[in-house]
């Protein structure tokens, strides 16, 4: 899987494809997680056409697969090396009946380099809110809250993140987890 990643990473940067890793790798790279079963990327929705056109020479774009939980302008599966790749622009999250969209900045990604290529990654402040978004996630979003009050966490990002108009449980679930945060930090 890795040197799958390499090798769109390489790409994508040549093409000057904005774009960061995120979901299951970003966690697995953090140390959060023993494994990954996919590369799951987000990019820039104005890269969209090419990233599709880099990204189909690297391997097959696979039929679509929707599900009722999301609602995002631009998904795609793509198998290369053999490796499932999700694809995601304007990435949407249907939670207690809002739509939310992550729009990343890539401002605030992280990077990590393997090979001499650098693989950009999501903020995993991002990712503790998505997957508070996404249903059965209760497992990773142990995982990263407790990594955030062991380690820290952006405190703006997720400030940010909970001024959002996103559902009150969540936005409750990241204030807490602030609380918690800042009560350790004395």
């Amino acid at each position: 899987m890795e040197n799958c990643l390499i090798r769109v990473a390489k790409t994508l940067n040549e093409e000057n494809i904005r774009w960061a890793l995120g979901a299951s790798l970003l966690l697995y790279y953090k140390g959060l997680a023993p494994r990954a079963n996919d590369i799951d990327i987000v990019i820039a929705f104005e890269d969209v056409e090419r990233a599709e056109v880099v990204l189909g020479k690297l391997g097959a774009k696979e039929p679509p697969n929707p599900n009722k939980s999301y609602a995002t302008r631009y998904f795609a599966e793509y198998s290369i090396d053999g490796v499932d790749i999700d694809v995601m622009a304007g990435f949407r999250i249907i939670s207690d009946g809002k739509v939310v969209e992550y729009v990343p900045d890539p401002e605030t990604f992280g990077s990590l380099t393997l090979e001499d290529a650098t693989i950009h990654l999501c903020p995993l402040e991002d990712w503790y809110v998505l997957y508070l978004l996404m249903p059965h996630r209760e497992e990773r979003v142990a995982t990263i809250r407790e990594h955030f009050l062991e380690n820290g966490a952006n405190e703006t990002y997720l400030k940010t993140w909970a001024d959002r108009d996103i559902p009150q449980a969540v936005s409750a679930q990241i204030r807490k987890l602030l609380v918690m945060y800042n009560r350790i930090k004395r």
